[in-house]
């Protein structure tokens, strides 16, 4: 059957609809005198204490009974990932990374977002070698992002064994081979190195498998059964949306 492009566009198969999430607000909760010790920690240049408040000036804090501590200040955060990842910490090189790679992201912020990310990847820190594959996969530089997500597969990293999948099924970046998507997809079905949220993705990603019969033999029973797997928590919309569409479809027949 055709897979409606609200659900899947093969052009870019790795960009599904999703549940609009809100974080909470000020997660942090920290006393005036933790906030200054902190703050004077990381103005004498120290990368974790930077990094800290970093992370506070990134999503505010608190004192536990309720006073704004810091309020959510984007610039300040930036300015203080960068005094972090310029003493080397891989965390704020990361994050660092993801901030300058955002969708309206200029050329030159994009390659300073490499710059910092190869330098937390070559630590062997897997986020950030991830990351690197979305940023080339988000640049267009789609052999790039499969060179990366292979160095993050090779490391464990069972969330980017899904996106390889996903290369190799739709031959994006790399020659179509189907049976090679099975296999990254059900590795990750059973991964133990990723989110809940990912692993429901391998399921959806083999029910599409199973529904259209590539590197498998064609089987609605079984497209079904791994649907309703990555809606278990009824939190996948292009799951939810796909089984509708089966069931419409069939109601024709």
């Amino acid at each position: 059957m055709q897979i409606a492009e609200s659900i899947l566009n093969p052009a870019c198969p790795w960009k599904l609809p999703r549940l609009k999430w809100e974080f909470p607000k000020y997660p942090y909760k920290k006393t005036l005198i933790e906030w200054r010790a902190l703050l004077a920690l990381a103005k004498q240049g120290d990368a974790e204490a930077e990094y800290e408040v970093a992370a506070l000036y990134d999503d505010g804090c608190k004192t536990r009974s309720g006073k704004i501590l810091v309020r959510p200040s984007g610039r300040k955060a930036l300015e203080w990932y960068r005094r972090s990842a310029a003493h080397g910490n891989t965390s704020a090189q990361t994050n660092l990374g993801v901030i300058l790679s955002s969708a309206k992201a200029s050329k030159e912020d994009r390659r300073e977002a490499l710059m910092w990310l190869k330098k937390a990847a070559r630590a062997e820190y897997e986020t950030a070698i991830q990351n690197t594959a979305i940023v080339y996969r988000e640049n267009g530089d789609l052999r790039q992002a499969v060179h990366w997500f292979r160095k993050s597969a090779a490391l464990g990293d069972d969330g980017a064994r899904i996106q390889l999948g996903i290369h190799c099924y739709w031959g994006r970046g790399i020659r179509a081979d189907h049976s090679a998507a099975i296999q990254y997809w059900r590795m990750a079905t059973k991964g133990k190195n990723l989110s809940e949220a990912e692993r429901d993705d391998a399921f959806f990603y083999l029910g599409i498998a199973y529904l259209e019969g590539k590197g498998v033999r064609s089987s609605l029973r079984m497209a079904q059964k791994l649907l309703q797997r990555a809606n278990i928590d009824n939190d996948h919309p292009a799951a939810l949306r796909l089984l509708n569409q089966m069931e419409k479809s069939s109601a024709k027949r």
